[in-house]
């Protein structure tokens, strides 16, 4: 990797500057807290990542971003194709490193090897993949084993298949699914275990109508309960007005008022995560068609840590 050391010094001002600005409070992070309530928030944000750049050898995708979201929250991602938006969400999920900056997740550093909190984060990527030799079932299985889930989740679970319309294939080969089916089990494996910190790549593009509108009803009940959710979209969720937009093109994320964001009109406006408990027994079919036992193509990736989906086929930065 070629960085100029004239770049370098000016990210370390940049970062140095900031660290500065937040020991006296008044820098970005000061600032999030007034974002929701026109007040001082004594808790620390949930996510709180700032100073991040990332780039592939002397090719710059972004620079110096913050972003932070807090308990209950649920932010949008939006910009044009080729933005960076992946891989911001790879570099927050731990799948990738930032050249520079700090990621925390709930007052602790993170990074792709920080165990103890891992566990609290699931990404959806753009393009979810599985195991080849397990079924969905078999994921399903899996991650519950792997977090000792308890009988509530396994039935949450449970439902949340019922509720997408892929219960009853779930004996078969993901390989063997459409993409949308695919697309419901990753959302199923990322929200069964209610983690603190939820990140998605485009998750509403494979679903159906309906699926997407069951889809705007669990992120909002994730917010209820006390997660943050990041979600990168070209448009609206359903039903969900976001807290929060940030915007990332030409290399820089800014945070846009989120009443005036063109993917924000789904709900009455910020904080509208009132739409009532989802009830999961009842939700649509939204089946892509019945799937057959397994596909003879491998499929790439695996399922990546005990709360999180499978890994993205590919490598873009879109």
């Amino acid at each position: 990797m070629v960085v100029d050391a004239g770049d370098k010094a000016a990210e370390a001002e940049g970062v140095g500057a900031r660290s500065e600005a937040l020991e006296h409070g008044d820098g970005p992070r000061a600032d999030y807290g007034q974002r929701a309530d026109d007040g001082q928030r004594a808790e620390l944000p949930v996510l709180d990542a700032y100073g991040l750049s990332f780039g592939y050898g002397s090719e710059r995708v972004w620079d110096q971003v913050d972003l932070a979201l807090y308990a209950g929250e649920i932010g949008y991602l939006t910009g044009p194709n080729g933005a960076g938006k992946t891989t911001l969400l790879k570099c927050l999920a731990g799948w990738m490193s930032p050249r520079s900056g700090q990621i925390d997740v709930m007052g602790e550093r993170f990074t792709g090897r920080s165990r103890s909190i891992r566990w609290q984060i699931a990404f959806v990527a753009d393009v979810p993949a599985f195991y080849e030799d397990l079924t969905a079932r078999e994921h399903i299985d899996f991650v519950l084993r792997a977090n000792r889930a308890e009988r509530e989740v396994v039935d949450r679970a449970e439902r949340m298949l019922e509720a997408f319309g892929i219960a009853e294939f779930c004996n078969a080969y993901p390989s063997a699914f459409s993409r949308g089916m695919r697309q419901k089990l990753a959302l199923v494996i990322a929200l069964m275990m209610k983690p603190k910190l939820v990140l998605m790549d485009e998750p509403t593009g494979p679903l159906d109508p309906d699926a997407r509108v069951l889809l705007g009803k669990l992120v909002q009940e994730a917010a209820r309960d006390g997660a943050a959710v990041l979600l990168s979209c070209h448009h609206e969720l359903p039903g969900v007005a976001p807290d929060v937009v940030y915007d990332l093109r030409d290399g820089r994320l800014r945070e846009v008022d989120a009443h005036d964001s063109v993917v924000a009109g789904g709900a009455s406006g910020p904080g509208a995560h009132d739409a009532g408990p989802v009830e999961l027994g009842a939700g649509p079919d939204g089946c892509d068609g019945e799937p057959g036992t397994r596909d003879a193509g491998p499929r790439p990736g695996g399922v990546a840590g005990p709360c999180a989906t499978a890994v993205s086929d590919g490598g873009s930065h879109a």
